[in-house]
């Protein structure tokens, strides 16, 4: 079989289990993308690639391959992290690439397939935000043995949907784009209702990370519409700057959050702040080599807030760029946001059209504000959500792109 026909076949396949796995929390995402990998096996890209890698590969990997190592000095005693960050990472970049490898002949199907797949992810959300997630619930009950009165078992629920709500947002807002920019009435509704869906989604749930999420996301996309050439390299590296500032940058937000601005902040929001001064102290403890991979799962303490005892560190630093200063340190720091700047820089020399750097700005901001505010920097379930993101902006995007300069494509 032909690496576009292998390609598309192994993608509807995704698409059908992809309906299943979002709504049920995301975490199925990981075996999915090594499934599709193996049965796409893009194995003659991997390799022109390997032959002639580029400086943001080298420095991706050179990132990773210092991520690995500072297991060697972690408290943390399971090779869980390490062995999910160090394999699991460069398949997931696969994805992709398996993704580029469909022929234009095979993507009016592997469309159909993204839209009929997104169109049940949102019935399904939509579903459980009118209903407060009744089946999950139903499910928790039935399946996992939960037992209790609904306003107990609400946070378990919450938990699942808020965490499925962020592929789902980065899909959904993909596929709305692509219908968009078809130019088509009845196409053009569905791409509203997709958004409307989206909005509603992402502030449910009892999560607020999701909501600041869409508001960045919205923003960030709305600046790749009017300046396609320029936003997603201006995205990388603003993404650099906050992983190899964060210190500074959280230092001076602690700085300024006085007692009257915690009180009238949400729980959870002074919690964050709680975690986030916690991380700089441990920062300073190891500001070169950091803690070790893992190390925030067991270097934690907890301390008293409005009355309540409250974990600081809980597992990981609520940050992306927090978490690498705490456990990768200085190095580690320096070694992701180069790696960022070499991918804008090779963003840079690319010919894009409009809507596919929108799709692509637009799934990077929803990832990146959650891992920077809620999600663990490592969780392997969301680096598959990017991977599914990215590989759906090149089938999505337009096929003839104008030459030369972006601000010039329609």
């Amino acid at each position: 079989m032909i690496p576009s026909r292998r390609t598309l076949w192994s993608w509807t396949g995704a698409m059908g289990l992809i309906v299943i796995l979002i709504p049920a929390g995301g975490l199925g995402l990981a075996p999915l993308a090594g499934l599709f990998v193996m049965f796409a096996a893009p194995a003659k890209a991997l390799w022109r690639t390997l032959r002639a890698p580029g400086p943001a590969l080298i420095m991706g990997g050179l990132a990773l391959g210092w991520f690995s190592l500072s297991y060697l000095w972690s408290p943390y005693e399971r090779v869980d992290e390490l062995a999910k960050l160090a394999l699991l990472t460069p398949l997931f970049a696969l994805v992709p690439l398996a993704a580029l490898q469909l022929e234009p002949r095979h993507l009016p199907m592997a469309r159909t397939g993204l839209v009929f797949a997104m169109a049940a992810v949102s019935a399904v959300m939509v579903a459980e935000s009118l209903t407060r997630g009744d089946m999950t619930l139903s499910y928790k009950v039935a399946v996992e043995g939960y037992e209790g009165a609904r306003q107990y078992l609400q946070s378990a629920v919450d938990r699942v949907l808020s965490r499925g709500t962020t592929p789902a947002l980065m899909m959904i807002g993909i596929t709305a784009i692509m219908l968009w920019t078809t130019g088509r009435t009845l196409l053009r509704w569905v791409a509203g209702a997709m958004a409307l869906i989206c909005l509603a989604i992402a502030f449910d749930f009892n999560v607020h990370a999701n909501g600041v999420a869409l508001i960045a996301a919205l923003a960030v996309t709305a600046m790749a519409a009017r300046w396609p050439r320029h936003a997603l390299p201006v995205l990388l590296c603003a993404m650099a700057a906050a992983i190899m500032f964060a210190p500074l940058i959280f230092s001076a937000l602690l700085a300024l959050s006085g007692e009257e601005f915690r009180a009238m902040l949400p729980l959870s929001w002074e919690w964050r702040l709680e975690i986030w001064n916690y991380a700089l102290s441990r920062i300073g403890e190891q500001p070169l080599t950091g803690h070790g991979l893992g190390a925030a799962r067991v270097i934690a303490t907890e301390a008293e807030l409005r009355g309540i005892q409250i974990e600081l560190l809980p597992m990981h630093a609520h940050n992306a760029g927090m978490t690498i200063w705490v456990e990768t340190g200085l190095v580690g720091a320096a070694l992701a946001a180069l790696a960022l700047l070499a991918v804008a820089r090779a963003v840079m020399r690319m010919t894009l059209s409009r809507p596919a750097v929108m799709m692509v700005c637009w799934a990077l901001t929803i990832w990146f504000v959650n891992v920077s505010l809620s999600y663990g920097f490592w969780q392997e379930w969301h680096h598959a959500a990017v991977a599914f993101a990215i590989a759906m902006a090149i089938i999505a995007r337009p096929q003839t792109p104008a030459a030369g300069n972006l601000r010039h494509t329609p």
